[in-house]
């Protein structure tokens, strides 16, 4: 590509909203994340062609008719009505502008979806007979355009109409374009033709040839041709670059630029060609071949080299389809580096050349070489042999261990160094080596222990120091030159000098087997089985991992030129920013943010968690390498791909109990309650990673993590109004949503809320109903034993009357007769007179308390005449009212009680409180009978009144509660008091006339 075109391309991509991400043009087709979907992924073969609406979701036409796929699963679509006896086979499809999908049916017709719906055109729509549609187009107008071996066809919104007189084209059109301008191309066989956006019209562009034609869009706007003699522009200002917005839709062909200006074919030699950026100029030939060309190869694992179809979907992603399934490429974090064979266990170094070395270790029946990275693998001539550590010396020289056997390799070159006595002929093998600050090379021997070199002999490392008799899992050598060594017991040891000093749990190592040793930014980082910890200097203070897990054996952890740092464990390769390293330096106790980078992110699996270790080499062309479970790859900081945004999330099927409803109307549920709600992400390019929440509004306050289950399930919902939403994000931080769900459950006629109304009602009135029975029972009760009372106190009156009172005057009247007949001067008449008087007072004093028993409201008059003569016999004036209400029959009972109550308060008025006025006041109320007394006397603190056996106020209210009344106090010092009494009405007025005979 010319530098003027790059540098406008360059513009427009900035200026651009597209947000695919595409290939990387730097990397090669082999290195690319590849996935295959095969027969038994559900995928369906032979996709002749495939497509991608507005809406997210991938389609295919196969011959077994119209699928479409949402990264999950594959699901046929219906289109012809039940039992219809035509073939489901499908031809073409296109994504059309709007979200519409067309199909063309194999025995003629064609098909739209639109929003869920199936419309179905054939002959009498103006379609020709059992003729397939070969192509569609949609020109500036949103008009669709179809091109068929009869002519071609142009849709008016209702039916479709033969246009092949007045479009202006001459010849079957073999091919429709729609380009940046809002153009619409068709090439013939002979002719190139363009109607231009908002023409009626085709013209002839003058472009025909002899050679085929093949129309390209560029992704900087511009329409590109495929010929015979290469792959270039078109003329005019067709060729030019133009500012667009990228469509939300694609349709496969054979030969497509992707989003970063590579070119994709099906049409080549191979099946499969791919052309980077940079390689795409005049020099291409037509039929795509040359040594710039990336071709299939059996390596990339593909489905079948039997290709159909190409397309970029509009993240970014390239599909293939093939006679036996679908296969896709993409960008992705790392590269992986692919080998002849399978080869496991790698030792990565680089040399004081800054060229990069890896030797692998599986020792199997397959013979271990030693590879430089270019990143491609090139194995050195001549070595065969397990490669278990390496290790780049001060002087750029690398040394490298295997089983019984050392290398000192200078200038690509590596000479074996003999080993202590017995070592290679046991293989003994060397797991880790380093050269410390005093010059001192340290081999770690498996079973052996730990040797240092002293000139050319080995001697037992506690000839320097008192070491463990274990031999060390790896070796590190900080930027002081201190060597660290770490033990599989959960130890390490530090030399400083001819000075060891020895860490274990005391020291904060609590996380088992150490697997790395680094420093990082100053600060020496140890990688254990059970998470990552950092010395302080004094002790080892364990990093916290957010998930839990997520760091543990951890066997490789390197700084990037970006100060990010970069960790490598059986959870995948764990990123820390800049930011976020500076956090966990500052306190390791609080989790920070990472991003975690798995085998779907191009990771070989979790990392190696045996020799060879370290397992993450950062190499000094800012590539990062990574040995993995599963191979070899590598990664660039600098080029990081774009974040994957969140799939749109649509909601595909809604069941309650046996109905299903259709998807996109409102939920009703009446008699089953349980919902089943199953939803999706239209991710069919990366749908590994996604996570999942949702909530039910009005039922769930915060988002149930559903994880990956796309199904959410209620039961036994109450009545209500509610909205079902859905989210899905890669990250947990960028979420996407579905369409709301309108979901209402009808009340039953018990949760009705007339009915529930009703119910409270109802009940209240019961026990409104079963109060009053009691209040009439109990008020029933209470008179009756009034009654009883009142008529025993008669009995008593009466017996007492007619027994004891007259025996006595009767006695009096004998000792009067006796008194009579004695002399007048007699003394003993004298003493009997005196006798009889006292007997006669006694009389008196008898029939008194006869007629306090009897009735006082019969015997002594009405409860205001009882009063008012109570005011006859007090210094102060006692005005007595009475309310205007019509007066009452009292119980008798009543009346006494009352006449007490108000005494003991007059009473009290005058002798305590010096009152000088005092009034009563009586009030006939329908539900109560109510006493007030007040009076302005002196006053007192109802808190302190007297209590006890003290009559008083105590006295006062025990006679009101004997007959059901309730007698309240108010009084202050200085303002006089009030007394208040209440007596329900239902006991305080007579029911019926009473009358008492003695």
């Amino acid at each position: 590509m010319p530098f003027a075109r790059r540098i406008a391309f360059l513009i427009i991509a900035l200026v651009s909203c597209a947000s695919a991400s595409a290939t990387d043009p730097q990397r090669t087709l082999a290195q690319l994340h590849h996935t295959a979907l095969r027969a038994e992924d559900g995928a369906p073969g032979g996709a002749t062609h495939m497509a991608q609406t507005e809406d997210g979701w991938l389609w295919l036409s196969t011959r077994m008719g119209l699928y479409r796929y949402d990264g999950f699963a594959f699901e046929k679509i219906d289109l012809l009505p039940a039992g219809s006896n035509r073939t489901e086979a499908t031809w073409v499809i296109y994504a059309a502008p709007g979200g519409d999908l067309w199909v063309s049916r194999a025995d003629g017709g064609a098909a739209r979806l639109r929003h869920g719906d199936i419309t179905l055109y054939d002959t009498a729509e103006g379609l020709p007979d059992h003729v397939a549609i070969d192509a569609f187009g949609s020109d500036g107008a949103g008009r669709v355009w179809a091109s068929t071996e009869t002519g071609t066809y142009r849709f008016d919104g209702r039916r479709w109409t033969d246009v092949s007189a007045i479009s202006g084209i001459q010849g079957y059109v073999g091919e429709w374009l729609e380009d940046a301008r809002g153009n619409l191309w068709a090439t013939t066989e002979n002719a190139v033709y363009i109607l231009r956006k908002n023409a009626s019209r085709f013209e002839n562009v003058g472009l025909g040839s002899d050679e085929p034609w093949e129309l390209l869009n560029h992704p900087d706007g511009s329409v590109w041709a495929r010929t015979r003699s290469g792959i270039r522009p078109l003329p005019h200002e067709w060729g030019q670059p133009f500012p667009h917005t990228e469509p939300r839709r694609a349709n496969s062909t054979t030969t497509i630029f992707d989003a970063e200006a590579n070119l994709w074919t099906v049409d080549c030699a191979t099946n499969l060609c791919r052309v980077a950026e940079k390689d795409v100029d005049a020099h291409l030939t037509g039929d795509v071949s040359g040594p710039t060309v990336q071709a299939y190869s059996e390596d990339l694992g593909m489905t079948s080299q039997a290709t159909m179809g190409v397309m970029e979907d509009r993240d970014g992603h390239v599909w293939v389809s093939t006679k036996v399934g679908l296969d896709t490429f993409r960008d992705s974090w790392l590269s992986r580096v692919r080998f002849p064979k399978l080869e496991v266990y790698f030792a990565l170094v680089e040399d004081g050349q800054g060229r990069t070395w890896t030797g692998t270790a599986a020792h199997t029946g397959k013979v271990d070489r030693l590879w430089r990275l270019t990143p491609e693998p090139v194995p050195i001539p001549g070595f065969a042999a397990p490669v278990t550590t390496a290790y780049r010396d001060a002087d750029g020289s690398v040394w490298l261990g295997g089983r019984g056997t050392l290398w000192h390799m200078r200038d690509g070159v590596p000479a074996r160094v003999p080993l202590p006595e017995d070592v290679e002929a046991r293989e003994t093998i060397v797991q880790a080596i380093a050269r410390d600050g005093a010059g001192r090379l340290w081999t770690s021997l498996r079973l052996r222990g730990l040797y240092v070199q002293d000139g050319k002999r080995w001697l037992p490392a506690a000839t320097v120091a008192a070491f463990p008799a274990d031999a060390p899992a790896t070796i590190h050598v900080d930027p002081a030159g201190r060597a660290w060594f770490g033990y599989l017991d959960g130890t390490i040891a530090m030399l400083d000098g001819h000075v060891l000093r020895r860490f274990g749990t005391g020291d904060g190592l609590r996380q088992g087997p150490i697997v790395s040793i680094a420093t990082i930014d100053g600060t020496l980082v140890v990688g254990a089985e059970r998470g990552l910890s950092l010395f302080d200097g004094k002790r080892f203070r364990q990093v916290a991992a957010q998930p839990s897990g997520r760091l543990d054996s951890i066997t490789g952890i390197v700084q990037g030129r970006d100060g990010g740092v970069w960790a490598y464990g059986i959870a995948g390769v764990v990123q820390f920013s800049r930011e976020a390293w500076a956090a966990v330096l500052r306190a390791s106790s609080e989790a920070v943010a990472t991003r975690l980078l798995t085998m779907e992110d191009g990771a070989p699996g979790p990392a190696q968690l045996v020799r060879p270790l370290p397992t993450v080499l950062a190499a000094s062309d800012g590539r990062l390498w990574f040995a993995g479970a599963q191979g070899l790859a590598w990664l660039d900081p600098t080029r990081q791909p774009t974040p994957p945004s969140p799939p749109p999330v649509v909601i595909r099927s809604v069941v309650a109990g046996d109905r299903t409803f259709p998807s996109g109307a409102s939920v009703e549920l009446r008699d089953n309650r349980d919902l089943r709600v199953a939803y999706t992400a239209l991710a069919p390019g990366q749908p590994r990673g996604l996570m999942f929440r949702y909530r039910l509004d009005g039922a769930e306050v915060a988002y149930q993590d559903a994880g990956t289950r796309r199904e959410a399930i209620y039961t036994d919902l109450p009545p209500g109004r509610y909205m079902f939403h859905t989210e899905a994000s890669y990250d947990g931080v960028h979420w996407s949503r579905s369409d709301p769900l309108s979901v209402t459950v009808a009340p039953r006629l018990f949760e009705r809320t007339a009915f529930q109304v009703f119910c409270v009602l109802f009940a209240f009135a019961l026990v409104w109903q079963a109060h009053r029975w009691r209040v009439r029972l109990l008020t029933r009760r209470l008179r009756w034993r009034m009654d009883e009372r009142h008529r025993e106190r008669e009995r008593i009156a009466r017996d007492l009357h007619d027994t004891l009172l007259q025996g006595v005057q009767g006695l009096i009247l004998r000792f009067q007769a006796f008194a009579d007949a004695l002399a007048k001067d007699d003394r003993r008449r004298a003493a009997l007179e005196r006798t009889i008087d006292r007997a006669e007072a006694l009389l008196v004093e008898g029939r008194d308390r006869v007629k306090g028993l009897r009735d006082h409201a019969v015997e002594e008059g009405s409860l205001e005449q009882q009063l008012a003569a109570l005011g006859d016999d007090m210094d102060p004036p006692l005005h007595l009212s009475t309310s205007s209400r019509r007066r009452r029959p009292l119980n008798p009972v009543v009346v006494d009680e009352v006449n007490a109550i108000v005494r003991e308060a007059v009473i009290n008025a005058t002798q305590h409180a010096h009152a000088r006025s005092i009034r009563v006041s009586i009030d006939y109320a329908v539900r109560y009978l109510k006493i007030d007394v007040q009076d302005d006397g002196d006053g007192f603190d109802t808190d302190a009144a007297p209590r006890g056996d003290h009559f008083g106020l105590v006295g006062m209210r025990e006679r009101a509660a004997r007959i059901g009344g309730r007698l309240d106090v108010v009084s202050r010092p200085g303002k006089g008091s009030a007394i208040r009494l209440r007596i329900p009405g239902r006991i305080a007025y007579a029911t019926k006339a009473r009358t008492t005979a003695v």
